[in-house]
């Protein structure tokens, strides 16, 4: 079975561990139920959008901040420039939520930006704060400083050579933080991991901040450290390409397939052709994966975080030259 793979032209140099990061400051109004609580309605939504759009298109034109409205009339004031979206979200799990997110490594830039829009709105906004607990959020496990940093790591190497099951393992014992798949879920997707602070109260900004820093670096340098061996081994390339072309003859023959074999057969490929483990080869007047993988992602549970990997793997559906 030949097939045609989507992949985008541009690719990064050999040995880039593709991640993402977010950072979120959950934040209250003060004597505003809270939008987990049964009496926030529409009339307690509609002061929370007037408060904050009140401070930022009143007082913040210098953030060049857009407003957005999606389908289910979530407020958001965003900002994007050089790959990073930035802003205010309203009434997502709490009255408002700060964050920055990009596809790169966790910045102490993008940390600090985070912090000074929060200081800024608090020079307008009352807070719900206690001087025990810190910042009061609808959920507990954010209440304290309010900081949740998100850290996205595409680990094939880790998972082909340990198995995702003693990665997740290895995560779990450094109690401080959360590992799951892309979106939460329970396995990983696509060898794509989740990690996030497991604390908020009892922690300043700072330690989460560093904290976070230590395990993504860790984790980078550990994978980038197995990809090397695996990139100079003519038997583990050897290997790796007839793992590849089994996969795809297995997803070919069957005709109920999991979400995540689908995508964990496009990560493998992805990372084998990254790194240059095999070469890309052109010309193939095959099939379009593009349909193919559509068709297949339509009936999984799995199907609302697709897109979101597919995107973060680089993998663009639709039809390609590109030879397996």
């Amino acid at each position: 079975m030949r097939m045609c793979i989507p992949w985008k032209k541009t690719l990064p140099s050999l040995g880039v561990v593709r991640e993402k990061t977010q950072i979120v400051l959950a934040r209250n109004l003060e004597g505003l139920p809270f939008p987990s609580s049964r009496f926030f309605h529409p009339l307690f939504s509609e002061e929370v959008e007037r408060r904050v759009t009140k401070a930022i298109c009143g007082e913040g034109r210098g953030f060049g901040f857009f407003r957005r409205q999606n389908e289910e009339g979530t407020v958001s004031f965003v900002r994007e420039r050089k790959g990073q979206k930035f802003g205010v979200v309203l009434g997502s799990g709490d009255h408002l939520r700060i964050f920055s997110e990009r596809m790169a490594p966790l910045r102490r830039a993008d940390f600090e930006a985070v912090r000074r829009l929060d200081r800024w709105l608090e020079r307008f906004l009352d807070y719900a704060f206690d001087p025990q607990w810190g910042y009061l959020t609808a959920s507990p496990w954010w209440m304290g400083t309010g900081l949740k940093i998100f850290v996205w790591l595409h680990l094939p190497a880790l998972s082909l050579v340990y198995g995702e099951d003693q990665v997740l393992q290895w995560f779990r014992e450094r109690q401080e933080f959360v590992v799951s798949g892309y979106g939460g879920t329970k396995e990983p997707v696509a060898h794509v991991f989740e990690i996030t602070n497991r604390y908020t109260l009892g922690v300043t900004e700072e330690e989460i901040f560093q904290g976070m820093s230590w395990i993504e670096r860790k984790v980078v340098q550990w994978e980038r450290s197995i990809r090397e061996i695996l990139r100079n081994s003519d038997l583990h390339r050897k290997t790796l390409l007839e793992k590849v072309q089994e996969a795809g003859k297995d997803l070919a023959r069957e005709g109920d397939i999991k979400g995540k074999k689908v995508l964990d057969f496009l990560s493998l490929l992805r990372f084998g052709q990254e790194e240059g483990i095999f070469a890309q080869r052109r010309g193939c007047n095959g099939m379009s994966v593009g349909a193919w993988v559509e068709e297949r992602l339509k009936t999984i549970p799995l199907r609302g975080v697709c897109g979101d990997i597919l995107e973060f793997l680089g993998v663009s559906l639709g039809r390609i030259r590109d030879d397996v």
